[in-house]
Order: structure tokens, then C-alpha cells, then sequence
């Protein structure tokens, strides 16, 4: 008799985090999404999913029911991956012949330019209006949004250690598990590191080099109020919140990242400065390999420093 499928689901999430090098975000997101699948033939078939139900059958029609919740293309070709990645894992362990998805038509990706990139001025607004509001965490995280373009999870998962004053943030976790450094304007780390001496503490205790940096902290009706560190999913509702208190509701972080690298190549015209600052293999439809070194990227991204002073009044 075949082992439930969600046992098997958690050994290849650990086995992503463990050895893959995914982040903790990316392992979640396996996670909903296989848990999705799961919930899909508890519901078709009334009983718990077993290898047996990876079949092209049984997925085509996960895929079909997916179609009539209006899901965007795009989703459903990341949830089929998903599932793809399972089955390719279970293959190579001997619990699968084939994988099922192989058979299968993926939905139709269009790419395109990201709708509604923000320009300079709107990222500043929000910047204005974090800053406004005062809080220090806020300030820190939007600021290194605004002048860095890392994606969420990186930005929320920061710790006292990658911070340099000379400039940089150091050994940083980005997407897929590796680490890259990252330069941010000098009065931004300045900022940074006069809120690790005196805010953190009052929201982490005592400070040491793997301190995360950013905590949240909301009340719970049992327990009280409860300090926890920092989750991407903290900073897209921050996102949210701040765009709409400057009437752009449907602004994420992911869209400050697109408005940084169109800015940056404002500036230089120079795609492969851009994908240095960002880490892409690609930018657009360009196959250029990043190979700028170090103290260039620092020069190419100086022209943000004024833009930082002006923000943080240095």
C-alpha cells in the first residue's frame, strides 16, 4: 500500500529547504500549492491522495477545475510546476515511473512588460508616506525597497550581519537560496545602523550578528501581544496599506523592483548594470551575462545617494 501523499509532500519540502537551497518563503509556497492539489482529490475522491492519484488524468482535471475559478495563466502554470517538481522528485526516488505532467499541455505564458511600472516620483510618495507615519521599521524596509529593488523575502529576512557601512549589505539571501552582496546608498546603512543601536532592542532584546532586523508585532486576544520576526507576507500588506494612503492600492513590492531597474536604466542605459543590481540571468528579452564587478555596481548605483540623503533629510 502506497504511503498518503502528504507525507510524501513534507519530505520534499524539507528536502527543498535542506538540500535544494530554497528559501523559507519558497518552501511555502510549495507547500499551499501541493496542499491545493491534495485538498483537490480529498474532494473528488472522498479519501486522502496517494501516489496513485499523480496520473495526467487526475492533474488535467485539477488543471480543469482551476480554469473555472478564473485563476490567471500564470498561476496555473506555477501550480503545475509545482506538482511537475513533485512528481520529477518522487521519479528519481523510485515511487514514480514517469512523471505525469510530461503529458501534459502547460497553460500558454505571455510575456509581456509589467503593467503600471512605478516611476521615480510615485516610489518617492511612498517613501514620503512611510516616513510620514513615523515608524522606524517601516522607514528602514521601504527605504532598501526603494534604493535596492530586492524582492520581499529578502528585504524581510535581513539580519544585523549583512549590514556594512562602507555601503553594502552583505551575503544577502535572494531567490533560489544563494547569496549575493548588494549596494545601497551610504545614508541608508547609516540609517539602518542607528535603528539596530536604538530601536531593536526594544523589539528583539539583545542584538547579536544573526538579529533579524525588522519584527512584527500585533495583539492576540489569549495571549497578549506577540513579537515575531518579519515575513514577506508582512511586507506586501505594508505595501498594500502604504499605496493606498497614496491612491495606487494596487502597488506590491515586486513593482518597486520593476521601477528601480527601469530608473537605473534611465540613467545609465545600460541593461547589464541592471541585472547586475537585481541578480537576473535576464532582463527583458536580453541574454547578456552580468559581469560587472564589485566597485563598479557601487558607482553605478551613486546616483541614488542624493535621492536618499534628500528622503532621510542627511
Amino acid at each position: 500500500m502506497h504511503r498518503p501523499l502528504d507525507e510524501l509532500v513534507e519530505e520534499f519540502c524539507t528536502y527543498q529547504r535542506k538540500v535544494g537551497g530554497k528559501t523559507e518563503g519558497g518552501v511555502r509556497a510549495y507547500r499551499w500549492t501541493l496542499q491545493q492539489f491534495l485538498k483537490f482529490v480529498q474532494r473528488s475522491e472522498g479519501r486522502p491522495a496517494t501516489v496513485d492519484d499523480l496520473t495526467p488524468a487526475t492533474i488535467r482535471a485539477w488543471m480543469a477545475d482551476m480554469a473555472t475559478q478564473d485563476l490567471a495563466l500564470t498561476t496555473m502554470r506555477v501550480r503545475q510546476s509545482t506538482v511537475s517538481s513533485l512528481c520529477f522528485w518522487l521519479v528519481k526516488r523510485d515511487l514514480l515511473t514517469t512523471n505525469p505532467v510530461e503529458k501534459l499541455d502547460r497553460p500558454k505564458l505571455q510575456r509581456r512588460s509589467p503593467p503600471g511600472v512605478p516611476d521615480g516620483t510615485l516610489m518617492d510618495a511612498l517613501v514620503a508616506a512611510v516616513i510620514k507615519r513615523g515608524r522606524p521599521r517601516d522607514i528602514g524596509m521601504f527605504m532598501i525597497l526603494r534604493y535596492t529593488g530586492m524582492r520581499r523575502e529578502s528585504v524581510a529576512t535581513l539580519k544585523v550581519r549583512h549590514l556594512d557601512s562602507t555601503g553594502w549589505l552583505r551575503g544577502v539571501v535572494v531567490k533560489g537560496g544563494t547569496t549575493r552582496d548588494i549596494p545601497v546608498p551610504e545614508s541608508v546603512i547609516s540609517y539602518l545602523l542607528t535603528y539596530t543601536k536604538e530601536v531593536l532592542p526594544s523589539n528583539a532584546g539583545k542584538v547579536t550578528p544573526e538579529t533579524p532586523l525588522f519584527w512584527s508585532k500585533w495583539g492576540r486576544r489569549v495571549v497578549g501581544r506577540t513579537m515575531q520576526p518579519m515575513t514577506g507576507k508582512n511586507l506586501w500588506r505594508l505595501t498594500k496599506y502604504y499605496g493606498r494612503s497614496i491612491g495606487v492600492p494596487e502597488l506590491k513590492p515586486h513593482d518597486l523592483r520593476h521601477g528601480v531597474a527601469m530608473e537605473m536604466y534611465g540613467e545609465h542605459g545600460d541593461l547589464e548594470k541592471v541585472r547586475a543590481l537585481l541578480g537576473h540571468q535576464r532582463i527583458d528579452t536580453t541574454q547578456i551575462h552580468a559581469s560587472i564587478r564589485p566597485s563598479q555596481l557601487k558607482r553605478s548605483v551613486e546616483f541614488l545617494e542624493a535621492k536618499a540623503s534628500r528622503m532621510l533629510k542627511v
